[in-house]
Parts: C-alpha cells; sequence; structure tokens
C-alpha cells in the first residue's frame, strides 16, 4: 500500500479538525469541547472509546487476526496565553477565538493527526495484527491528565507505544526517529526570598531581596560551568518574577519560581543541591532568609527512544516518506509525560518538523507567534499509520525491562504529583 497516498486522502479533514481546534481551545483539564470533536470523529470510524474521567479518551481499532498492541498517544489541551494573530512573516492562516487560550506547542495538530492515523488504521482491519488503541491525554502541560489515562491503560495493557510532537526547528518535510535521549527530566522551584522594606531613599536601612535574588540568579548562572559537569546538558529558567508594587519602596519580599532541565539522573541530584546551597549562601550573604513554596525535586521523566523500536520507526518512515525525510536530531530540553508511559510500554517519541522560512513558520513553542506548516500534518498521519502496522506485524525481540510497580507507586517514588481529578 502507498501509506503516503492514504494520508494525502485524509488531509483535508486533518487539517479542518486542526484548525477546529485552533479556533477553540481549551486550557488543561477543561478540554470538554475538544473530547466532544474526538469522539463524535471516532464515532464517524466506528471505533468503539472510552471516556476515562480526569484522564482523555482511549479508543479501540481490532485488527482482522490476533497478535501485539500498540498504543498511539496525543495530547488535547492548549496553553492559557494569548495569540498574536502573526507568525514569523505573516498572518496566520488560523487564530484562537479565545483571549485567555491558545493551541501554541502544536497540540491540536497532535489530535488531529491521530484522528486521521486513526481513519487510516480503520480502514485497514485486514492488515492489523492484532490491536491499536488511541490515547488522547488531557492536560499534558501541566501533567494532571497522565495519572488516571496511565492507570487505564496499565490495566488494559500494550506492547508498545508511539508519540509524535511537532517540532519548530525542524524543516518541514524532515522526521526524526533515532534512538537515545529524546526529552529531559525536570525539577520546577517556587522561591520566597524574605528582606526587610524600607524607603528608597535609604536603601542602606533596608534589605532588598531584589539584590538578594541577583546575585543569586547570576550565581545559579555561573554555576553551570563552574559547579556541574559541563559535558551533561543542564538548562535553568525563572519564567515568573513578583517583588514590590510601588517605586520608591524596597520591597520586603520577593517571589521567584521556574524550571531546570537535564538529561542525566545524576545531573539532577547535583543541580538540585547546588540550587540549595547557592540560595543558602546567597541569602545568608545579603541577610535575607528564604522559604521554598515548591520545594526543588528532581522529576526523572526521561523520554528515550527503545533501541529495536527506533530501528521499526526508521524502516516505517522510510516505506512510507522516503529515506530523504529522515533526519537526526538533538534533544530536546523540554520535559514530556511520554517518558512515564515507556516505564510500561517500549516505544518512539517522534520529532516532527514544521519549520518553513517562507511560510513563517518556526517561531519557538509557547511563543504567541508559534504556528504550524499543515504540509507537514499529513506526513505524521503517514509516519504514525506505518508505525503501527509494521509494529505489529514485527516478530523482534524488543528488551524492555517492564515496570513492576503500580502507577500510584511510581509516581510516589518520582515525585510526580498524583492528580486524581
Amino acid at each position: 500500500m502507498d501509506m503516503k497516498q492514504l494520508a494525502k486522502a485524509v488531509e483535508a479533514d486533518v487539517i479542518a479538525i486542526r484548525r477546529d481546534l485552533h479556533r477553540h481551545p481549551e486550557i488543561s483539564m477543561e478540554e470538554k469541547r475538544t473530547i466532544g470533536v474526538v469522539t463524535r470523529e471516532l464515532e464517524k470510524l466506528d471505533i468503539p472509546y472510552e471516556i476515562v474521567p480526569h484522564g482523555g479518551v482511549i479508543g479501540f481499532i481490532e485488527g482482522e487476526r490476533l497478535g501485539k498492541s500498540i498504543i498511539l498517544r496525543a495530547d488535547l489541551d492548549a496553553l492559557p496565553m494569548t495569540e498574536a494573530p502573526t507568525n514569523l512573516k505573516q498572518e496566520k492562516r488560523v487564530v484562537s477565538e479565545h483571549a485567555d487560550a491558545a493551541h501554541m506547542c502544536g497540540h491540536d495538530g497532535h489530535t488531529a493527526m491521530l484522528l486521521g492515523a486513526a481513519k487510516i488504521l480503520a480502514g485497514l482491519k485486514n492488515d492489523i495484527n492484532g490491536k491499536v488503541i488511541l490515547a488522547f491525554e488531557q492536560g499534558e502541560e501541566n501533567g494532571k491528565g497522565i495519572y488516571r489515562l496511565l492507570q487505564r491503560l496499565v490495566e488494559i495493557g500494550a506492547d508498545g507505544i508511539w508519540g509524535i510532537h511537532l517540532k519548530n526547528d525542524i524543516p518541514t518535510g524532515n522526521i526524526s526517529v533515532e534512538a537515545g535521549p529524546r526529552m529531559a527530566g525536570v525539577f520546577p522551584f517556587d522561591v520566597e526570598i524574605k528582606g526587610k522594606s524600607g524607603h528608597g531613599s535609604r536603601p542602606d536601612l533596608a534589605t532588598s531581596p531584589i539584590a538578594c535574588f541577583v546575585d543569586f540568579y547570576k550565581a545559579l548562572d555561573a554555576a553551570r560551568l563552574r559547579s556541574l559537569n559541563p559535558f551533561e546538558p543542564i538548562a535553568y529558567s525563572v519564567g515568573s518574577l513578583h517583588s514590590g508594587s510601588a517605586p520608591n519602596v524596597i520591597p520586603e519580599n520577593l517571589r521567584f519560581s521556574g524550571t531546570a532541565r537535564f538529561l542525566h539522573e545524576q545531573q539532577g541530584e547535583e543541580a538540585v543541591n547546588v540550587f540549595t546551597r547557592l540560595l543558602n549562601d546567597v541569602c545568608r550573604q545579603h541577610n535575607c532568609t528564604y522559604e521554598f513554596i515548591e520545594k526543588p525535586v528532581p522529576i526523572h521523566l526521561f523520554v528515550h527512544n527503545e533501541e529495536t523500536c527506533s530501528e521499526i520507526a526508521i524502516n516505517a518512515v522510510e516505506q512510507a516518506l522516503g529515506s530523504e525525510a529522515l533526519i537526526e536530531c538533538d534533544p530536546w530540553m523540554a520535559s514530556e509525560p511520554f517518558g512515564l508511559y515507556q516505564k510500561y510500554f517500549p516505544g518512539v517519541f517522534a520529532f516532527l518538523g514544521i519549520e518553513n522560512e517562507e511560510k513563517g513558520t518556526g517561531a519557538e513553542h509557547h511563543n504567541a507567534h508559534f504556528d504550524i506548516d499543515e504540509d507537514a500534518l499529513h506526513l505524521g498521519v503517514a509516519a504514525t499509520a506505518q508505525y503501527a502496522l509494521d509494529f505489529l506485524k514485527s516478530d523482534k525481540e524488543i528488551p524492555h525491562e517492564k515496570e513492576t510497580r503500580d502507577v500510584r507507586t511510581l509516581f510516589q517514588d518520582l515525585n510526580v504529583t498524583i492528580h486524581e481529578r
């Protein structure tokens, strides 16, 4: 079969779904309308499904022959932000109709591609050896949907998993599925520095938490070279900073929050130690104190493409799209709960390019100017469907140390917050 042609045949539907979801985004755990779109599309295809409360939707495509099972996963939620009407070059084709929500990470495209792949696979039951499980996850951005969804998927059971993420810095037409590290572990932090307020005319009589934070931030930035292994990546970022309310008042408190990302477990543990030590030292030097609103604890959510699954994926991409579509890329230092699925199911997390200079796509994820080159979507559909068929037909032994802990215990051991509703 020509999978690329099959994907082109559903391309118009995929784009229409993506644009509909983009116009009507819903933030994490509020995806009521989005779930309605997904379930209506599954009903059109006669694909049975179940809604996992506070988790998402699971659909089932049964092949004509017995065999293994594969999970195909997509995410549903948008971000709580306002979208810009233009991308890097021109006006966007479609813009969010809601000022406080926008699909600025590509989840609308992920959901649309999975529905497109579902349409193809539903028509190819004679070629399916086993079962395809469609998993649409709520709350990926804040991590509140995966607990309930993963619990249910572990109960159902599967032999492998596939996920795909649009990638702003990979040219349209290329896809990365190679083995190895894909995405990072994380530790979030939320800290309040406490000083002593005073009049702006007499800073000598006050203790400025702002001055304390500035020195801490400089020390943290320098620590990447002076205190941490330079051969193991680490990325710190402060995304929220609040202090003061008047120009002539030195404030009492300052609160800052952010994240650190890392690809190696030891680097994450050491980064937390360095962060805490520097905060202690700098606050003492400034006669300030501090309080952890959220204590920094490393969460080892590494996403890693399993080697045998990656081989199947490479062959699937070559068959569906041609070898020229394959590209290798560096790990992405963002974090993704897909690594939790991989504890139980070996698999691949693919990166699909959407960068097109002529069209103005290529802005960073979570940026107001982020936009998708829709010509990439049918390529993701083809790769997803082909991987599902090839994985189910493959007799290769996949070396995978399956997680034996139940999901609740795993989350507790990994310091991952459990959200049951």
